[in-house]
């Protein structure tokens, strides 16, 4: 067995500055991480951001020193690099799923015993002022869903003018941007102007609890918790507090952690969005393979890029198209 593993840093720039509550960018360093072995390899992306403690550069370090003894044991290889950064152990994750994948001839899906996923993404706008935001709205008029950003009541009142010229499902996300108090007034207005989903109005610093009042005035549109919600650990104490939970894999660890998220979720009861980062086609096919298990698909990553560096799944006005190929499906261009 002759096994090699790589590991370098990329820079990859969105086609329009992205604005959130909390912070803007147009450009993102991604860590990508391969193993190969007898000729095939397998390729995983980590994601890090600044606000999960993370970046490039120490992920890189940590990617750097996992251990892979038999690539087709990945419990125990994930189990033994634990200690990775989180998005450090989604690359891991990613490549060796890739890697057994390609070697058995079938789409990672396929090796988790799913069916062949066909999600239909939001697409999201960032933070910008009225006219800009109505003029992005109508320039994307063939996607289903636009999940709009929101910092404060401006937004929401920006938000109403996207409702009054798109006839696209809104879902909202203010990456807890509001007080628990404003919080309820927010999501009484957002479902007076009829969104289909909000996503985390509050502070995760706030608690579970935090999020009970959001829940109850928003009723009956879901409210979905993010940053509240980082592994299957965070699941079982909002039950009750919130509708459903936001799968990542670049905060969990990857697929086989977000499966454990999905589960529980599931096991109390609640709704599953399955999201992501701005990431490359590698990082989005990884989260796709797993998307028919969930009710919200946000998997917009790779759509807002001007330089996707990797070929493979399609898209199509929201719809992810995944390739045919083995694995995740995905090459470098």
């Amino acid at each position: 067995m002759d096994l090699q593993t790589n590991v370098k840093t990329i820079t990859v720039h969105t086609e329009r500055t992205f604005a959130i509550a909390r912070s803007s960018a147009d450009a993102f360093e991604r860590v990508l991480f391969e193993i190969e072995e007898d000729g095939v390899t397998g390729r995983g992306e980590a994601a890090p951001t600044r606000y999960y403690g993370q970046d490039a550069e120490g992920v890189a370090a940590a990617l750097e020193d996992a251990e892979v003894g038999d690539p087709w044991d990945i419990e125990g290889t994930l189990a033994h690099n634990e200690a990775l950064p989180p998005s450090a152990l989604t690359a891991l994750d990613n490549a060796l799923h890739d890697l057994a994948a390609r070697r058995l001839g079938v789409p990672v899906y396929r090796l988790l015993g799913l069916g062949r996923p066909e999600p239909v993404s939001a697409y999201t706008l960032g933070i910008a002022d009225r006219e800009t935001t109505v003029a992005e709205a109508k320039r994307l008029h063939t996607h289903p869903i636009l999940k709009v950003k929101v910092g404060g009541w401006e937004d929401v009142r920006t938000l109403r003018a996207v409702r009054e010229s798109s006839e696209a499902e809104l879902w909202v996300d203010a990456n807890e941007a509001f007080s628990p108090d404003e919080a309820v007034e927010v999501v009484a207005e957002l479902k007076e102007i009829g969104v289909g989903m909000i996503e985390q109005p509050v502070p995760a610093s706030a608690g579970p609890e935090a999020l009970r009042g959001a829940k109850e005035a928003a009723s009956p549109v879901p409210v979905i918790a993010d940053e509240s919600s980082i592994t299957a650990r965070d699941v079982p104490e909002l039950a009750g507090c919130v509708s459903g939970v936001n799968v990542k894999l670049a905060k969990c660890g990857g697929i086989r952690r977000a499966l454990q998220m999905i589960h529980t979720a599931r096991a109390h009861g609640m709704l599953v969005m399955l999201g992501c980062m701005v990431e490359t086609s590698l990082g989005i096919s990884a989260a796709a393979q797993i998307s028919g298990l969930v009710d919200f698909v946000d998997l917009d990553g790779a759509m807002l890029l001007a330089d996707d560096p990797y070929s493979g799944p399609a898209y199509e006005n929201g719809r992810i198209l995944l390739s045919e190929a083995p694995g995740l499906g995905v090459e470098p261009r």
